[in-house]
Protein backbone atom coordinates (compact mmCIF):
# COMPACT_ATOMS: atom_id res chain seq x y z
CA UNK A 1 0.00 0.00 0.00
CA UNK A 2 2.69 2.33 0.80
CA UNK A 3 4.60 1.94 -2.27
CA UNK A 4 1.46 2.19 -4.43
CA UNK A 5 0.01 5.39 -2.67
CA UNK A 6 4.09 7.02 -2.87
CA UNK A 7 4.14 5.84 -6.47
CA UNK A 8 0.38 7.72 -6.99
CA UNK A 9 1.51 10.27 -5.53
CA UNK A 10 5.17 10.99 -7.58
CA UNK A 11 3.62 10.57 -10.65
CA UNK A 12 0.05 12.36 -10.52
CA UNK A 13 1.84 15.18 -8.04
CA UNK A 14 5.58 15.31 -9.47
CA UNK A 15 6.31 18.50 -7.02
CA UNK A 16 4.55 17.49 -4.06
CA UNK A 17 7.13 15.96 -1.69
CA UNK A 18 4.87 15.56 1.46
CA UNK A 19 0.83 15.58 2.25
CA UNK A 20 -0.94 15.18 5.45
CA UNK A 21 -4.28 13.34 6.72
CA UNK A 22 -6.51 14.33 9.51
CA UNK A 23 -7.52 11.24 10.87
CA UNK A 24 -9.81 10.37 13.65
CA UNK A 25 -8.81 8.39 17.15
CA UNK A 26 -11.09 5.40 16.96
CA UNK A 27 -10.46 3.25 20.72
CA UNK A 28 -9.57 6.22 22.58
CA UNK A 29 -12.41 6.81 24.98
CA UNK A 30 -12.86 3.57 25.30
CA UNK A 31 -9.23 2.61 26.22
CA UNK A 32 -9.25 5.60 28.87
CA UNK A 33 -12.71 4.94 30.40
CA UNK A 34 -10.80 1.23 30.52
CA UNK A 35 -7.88 2.69 32.90
CA UNK A 36 -10.63 4.77 34.81
CA UNK A 37 -12.38 1.91 35.66
CA UNK A 38 -9.30 -0.73 36.59
CA UNK A 39 -7.54 2.03 38.35
CA UNK A 40 -10.66 3.08 40.75
CA UNK A 41 -10.75 -1.45 41.17
CA UNK A 42 -7.24 -1.13 42.28
CA UNK A 43 -7.62 1.96 44.30
CA UNK A 44 -5.18 4.16 42.03
CA UNK A 45 -7.48 6.51 40.07
CA UNK A 46 -5.21 9.42 41.33
CA UNK A 47 -2.45 7.94 38.95
CA UNK A 48 -3.44 9.12 35.68
CA UNK A 49 -3.68 13.02 37.18
CA UNK A 50 -1.45 15.21 39.21
CA UNK A 51 -3.02 16.07 42.56
CA UNK A 52 -3.29 19.66 40.96
CA UNK A 53 -5.15 18.81 37.79
CA UNK A 54 -7.56 16.50 40.01
CA UNK A 55 -8.13 19.72 42.03
CA UNK A 56 -9.35 21.52 38.97
CA UNK A 57 -11.26 19.02 37.66
CA UNK A 58 -13.31 18.72 41.42
CA UNK A 59 -13.67 22.97 40.52
CA UNK A 60 -15.50 21.93 37.61
CA UNK A 61 -17.70 19.05 38.48
CA UNK A 62 -20.85 19.56 40.42
CA UNK A 63 -20.77 16.27 41.71
CA UNK A 64 -22.88 15.05 44.33
CA UNK A 65 -20.57 15.31 47.71
CA UNK A 66 -19.00 11.88 48.29
CA UNK A 67 -18.79 10.97 45.15
CA UNK A 68 -15.22 10.21 43.96
CA UNK A 69 -14.37 12.50 40.95
CA UNK A 70 -12.68 10.11 38.71
CA UNK A 71 -16.73 8.10 39.14
CA UNK A 72 -18.11 11.45 38.31
CA UNK A 73 -15.81 12.27 35.26
CA UNK A 74 -16.36 8.54 34.44
CA UNK A 75 -20.16 9.77 33.73
CA UNK A 76 -19.53 13.15 32.17
CA UNK A 77 -16.79 11.24 29.99
CA UNK A 78 -20.22 8.22 28.61
CA UNK A 79 -22.42 10.77 28.29
CA UNK A 80 -20.64 13.79 26.56
CA UNK A 81 -21.91 16.02 28.62
CA UNK A 82 -18.22 17.35 29.78
CA UNK A 83 -18.20 18.76 26.51
CA UNK A 84 -21.01 21.77 27.94
CA UNK A 85 -18.59 22.86 30.81
CA UNK A 86 -16.07 25.53 29.67
CA UNK A 87 -14.41 25.45 32.81
CA UNK A 88 -13.97 21.45 32.47
CA UNK A 89 -12.88 21.45 29.07
CA UNK A 90 -10.28 24.01 29.86
CA UNK A 91 -9.63 21.78 32.73
CA UNK A 92 -9.38 18.41 30.87
CA UNK A 93 -7.46 19.77 27.91
CA UNK A 94 -3.93 19.36 28.77
CA UNK A 95 -5.20 16.07 30.67
CA UNK A 96 -6.82 14.69 27.37
CA UNK A 97 -4.27 15.38 25.22
CA UNK A 98 -0.77 13.92 26.66
CA UNK A 99 -3.13 10.76 27.28
CA UNK A 100 -4.25 10.86 23.50
CA UNK A 101 -0.43 11.33 22.93
CA UNK A 102 0.46 8.08 24.81
CA UNK A 103 -2.18 5.99 23.58
CA UNK A 104 -1.26 6.85 20.06
CA UNK A 105 2.60 6.50 20.52
CA UNK A 106 2.88 4.49 23.79
CA UNK A 107 0.33 2.00 23.71
CA UNK A 108 1.05 -1.42 21.65
CA UNK A 109 -0.03 -5.06 20.63
CA UNK A 110 2.58 -6.74 19.65
CA UNK A 111 4.92 -3.82 19.63
CA UNK A 112 2.81 -1.92 17.05
CA UNK A 113 0.29 0.95 17.85
CA UNK A 114 -2.74 -0.54 19.46
CA UNK A 115 -4.74 1.90 17.70
CA UNK A 116 -5.67 0.79 14.15
CA UNK A 117 -5.42 3.70 12.08
CA UNK A 118 -2.13 5.09 13.68
CA UNK A 119 -1.14 1.34 12.45
CA UNK A 120 -1.90 1.62 9.49
CA UNK A 121 -0.61 5.27 8.90
CA UNK A 122 2.85 4.32 10.29
CA UNK A 123 2.97 1.01 8.23
CA UNK A 124 2.88 3.04 5.27
CA UNK A 125 5.84 5.59 6.28
CA UNK A 126 4.10 8.17 7.91
CA UNK A 127 5.15 10.73 10.96
CA UNK A 128 2.58 11.05 13.61
CA UNK A 129 2.80 14.85 13.13
CA UNK A 130 0.14 16.49 15.17
CA UNK A 131 -2.33 15.81 17.81
CA UNK A 132 -5.50 18.36 17.48
CA UNK A 133 -7.99 19.51 20.56
CA UNK A 134 -12.02 19.80 19.38
CA UNK A 135 -11.23 18.79 15.85
CA UNK A 136 -13.95 16.71 15.87
CA UNK A 137 -16.87 17.99 18.04
CA UNK A 138 -19.77 16.05 16.40
CA UNK A 139 -21.07 13.17 18.80
CA UNK A 140 -19.41 10.57 17.19
CA UNK A 141 -16.28 12.18 17.05
CA UNK A 142 -16.78 13.26 21.24
CA UNK A 143 -17.74 9.74 22.09
CA UNK A 144 -14.80 8.11 19.88
CA UNK A 145 -11.69 10.19 21.19
CA UNK A 146 -13.11 13.22 22.89
CA UNK A 147 -13.12 15.23 19.67
CA UNK A 148 -9.26 14.92 19.12
CA UNK A 149 -8.13 14.30 16.08
CA UNK A 150 -4.48 13.27 14.72
CA UNK A 151 -2.69 14.45 11.65
CA UNK A 152 -0.14 12.05 9.82
CA UNK A 153 2.58 13.54 7.61
CA UNK A 154 3.72 11.64 5.16
CA UNK A 155 7.27 13.13 3.65
CA UNK A 156 7.88 11.20 0.89
CA UNK A 157 11.80 11.00 0.91
CA UNK A 158 11.39 9.56 4.28
CA UNK A 159 8.24 7.01 4.21
CA UNK A 160 10.40 4.13 3.06
CA UNK A 161 12.92 4.88 6.17
CA UNK A 162 9.78 5.60 8.62
CA UNK A 163 8.39 2.03 7.41
CA UNK A 164 11.10 -0.06 8.07
CA UNK A 165 11.69 1.22 11.12
CA UNK A 166 8.64 0.93 12.75
CA UNK A 167 8.02 -2.75 10.92
CA UNK A 168 11.74 -4.12 11.97
CA UNK A 169 12.31 -2.03 15.06
CA UNK A 170 8.97 -0.49 16.75
CA UNK A 171 10.21 3.07 16.30
CA UNK A 172 7.26 5.99 15.72
CA UNK A 173 8.04 8.36 13.94
CA UNK A 174 6.81 11.35 15.71
CA UNK A 175 6.76 15.82 15.91
CA UNK A 176 8.01 17.55 18.32
CA UNK A 177 4.41 18.49 19.44
CA UNK A 178 3.54 14.59 19.60
CA UNK A 179 6.74 13.82 21.87
CA UNK A 180 6.03 16.55 24.22
CA UNK A 181 3.01 15.48 24.92
CA UNK A 182 4.47 12.18 25.28
CA UNK A 183 6.95 13.27 27.65
CA UNK A 184 4.31 15.28 29.77
CA UNK A 185 2.48 11.84 30.22
CA UNK A 186 5.71 9.95 30.96
CA UNK A 187 6.02 12.96 33.97
CA UNK A 188 2.32 13.41 34.73
CA UNK A 189 1.10 9.75 34.75
CA UNK A 190 1.61 6.85 36.74
CA UNK A 191 0.51 3.71 34.79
Amino acid sequence: MAVRTNLVCESEFPHMAQFSSLSPIPGFSSWLQGLLSQHRKEGRGADLLSEQEWREVEQAIDSNPGTPAADSLRKLFATGEWTRSEKLCHALEPVLMRLCAWYLYGEKRRGLALNPVANFHLQNGATMWRINWHADTSPRGVANSFGIMVNYRYFLNETSTNRALYLQNKVVAASEQVLGLVSQFQKNSKL
